[in-house]
């Protein structure tokens, strides 16, 4: 008797890669520049932050600035799912613009 399709049985899905390995994928295919826009979103939420708490009560002490960029540091950890989900999705794309393209390819170890 010839199998179907209907009797063999489908293959098993492979299991989804953990965050941290897609990372690590991403700055070996990419190099620095995941690193780089990683870090780049990072400052600009604790900056963004930081002013948004600024603005919401002026503090004139040192301790109350340092106070602040606690807080906007802690804020910036509330969103770093969504931080780590825009450096998946911008790495990419920012690397395929020509400049920064052979910017990879000169950065790029020969053999790699």
């Amino acid at each position: 008797m010839k199998p179907t399709s209907t009797d063999t049985a489908a293959p098993a899905a492979a299991p989804k890669p953990s965050l941290l390995t897609r990372f690590k994928t991403l700055v070996v295919e990419y190099g620095p520049l995941a690193l780089l826009l990683n870090f780049a979103i990072f400052f600009l939420t604790v900056g963004g932050f930081f002013l948004a708490f600024k603005l919401g009560f002026r503090a004139e002490s040192t301790e109350a600035t340092a106070g602040t960029l606690a807080a906007a540091y802690a804020a910036s950890q509330v969103v770093k799912p969504f931080r780590l989900a825009a450096v998946f999705a911008l790495t990419p794309l920012v690397g395929r613009v020509p400049i920064v393209a052979r910017w990879i390819q000169r950065t790029r170890q020969p053999g790699a």
